[in-house]
């Protein structure tokens, strides 16, 4: 699912409008969420007039006004994401909730979207019972389901005269432990059809028992976030939401862990930089392995007179000159030459002023 257009990455025209919030895709709260956006767009006005020519202020405002007039209040999702300038316009609907932002700039506003997204990555959800499997496809807070024509539909589907243990002894639990198992054989060879190639990540829940003999069997371990023991056949799609939230709560701690153990490796090799002024000069000379940013931190700068610099000045007055902040055009300009972002928690680079870059050389 493509969350940022390649046409948002980097884009750089002058003004780049931007506006995030989040929305309500429920009646009646959408009407306030209508409301509460032509309330932005009054600051975007304000912003933009201060900066711009009436002549170019009016074009932006006009552009603005027409995209924001073709958007269906009735069809909203969490989050809203709204990108002007010169010569693009473009509407997100977003799966998932942003921190609400007007920002006027020379660049389009993503890092809260690219954060988010990485906190809010496709999956596959299976949830094994003796009657039958229910799958279901999962992307943040959609949760939809999803049928694969080969998937048996519960034991008695797999059972055949093959299961039977022969008349002359009938060994019922033998017999009934053979079915299980041909059932989630043929379970995990669909999962593990549909799951190849793809990328995608996998729950499991279960009873204790079928998970247990899933476990010892599957071929898509490597897959697999975790399991959630239990029977939730009849659970809504907000219980199960909240029964796999702690599975990609740990996932997440444990690829910040990562990051942060790659950037232990690259100080001992020397191949990083700290700081956000050296960082920028690291990327602009096409160094940048893998940014690591503390998901909160901003910094308003302008641009050097040697072009590959920036300096930091909080009373740094909007020019194009002007950095909103300079941490947003990092990132973009990471991704742009092919580099990885990663988000981690508040304060888990005081050592290194809040961001870092692992470098190539």
């Amino acid at each position: 699912m493509e969350i940022i257009p390649t046409t948002i990455i980097g884009q750089k025209e002058y003004p780049a409008i931007s506006l995030l919030l989040p929305t309500h895709p429920a009646y009646p709260k959408f009407k306030i969420d209508r409301g509460h956006l032509q309330e932005l767009v009054v600051e975007a006005e304000r912003q933009v007039r201060a900066r711009f020519s009436p002549n170019l202020s009016d074009k932006m405002m006009g552009k603005l006004s027409a995209i924001i007039n073709d958007i269906n209040y009735t069809q909203l999702s969490k989050g809203l994401a709204i990108y002007v300038s010169p010569h693009h316009a473009k509407v997100i609907h977003l799966p998932f909730e942003v921190t609400e932002k007007v920002v006027v700039d020379e660049s389009f506003e993503v890092r809260d979207l690219i954060y988010a997204a990485q906190l809010n990555n496709e999956y596959l959800l299976a949830m094994i019972t003796k009657n039958g499997v229910r799958t279901m496809f999962g992307f943040g807070e959609n949760i939809i389901p999803v049928h694969y024509k080969d998937m048996p539909e519960g034991i008695n589907d797999v059972i055949n005269s093959h299961s039977l243990p022969g008349w002359d002894y009938l060994d019922t639990e033998a017999y009934d432990e053979k079915n299980i198992h041909n059932f989630l054989r043929f379970t995990d060879d669909v999962l593990e059809k549909e799951l190849k190639g793809n990328g995608m990540k996998m729950i499991v829940i279960g009873d204790r028992k079928l998970l247990g003999y899933f476990k010892a069997q599957t071929k898509s371990a490597d897959k697999i976030i975790g399991y959630v023991e239990g029977n939730y056949e009849h659970a809504s799609n907000a219980d199960l939401k909240r029964l796999i939230k702690p599975l990609f709560d740990l996932e997440q701690s444990k690829a910040e862990v990562k990051a942060l153990t790659i950037l232990n490796g690259a100080v001992n090799t020397g191949h990083f930089e700290s700081g956000i002024t050296a960082v920028w000069r690291a990327v602009e000379e096409g160094r940048g392995r893998m940014l690591l940013v503390e998901k909160d931190y901003r910094q308003v700068a302008r641009f050097g007179d040697d072009g590959m610099s920036i300096l930091l000045n909080h009373d740094i007055l909007p020019s194009h000159y002007h950095l909103s902040d300079a941490v947003d055009d990092l990132i973009e300009k990471v991704m742009l030459m092919g580099g990885e972002i990663k988000f981690v928690q508040n304060g888990s680079l005081t050592d290194h002023q809040r961001i870092a870059l692992i470098t190539h050389y």
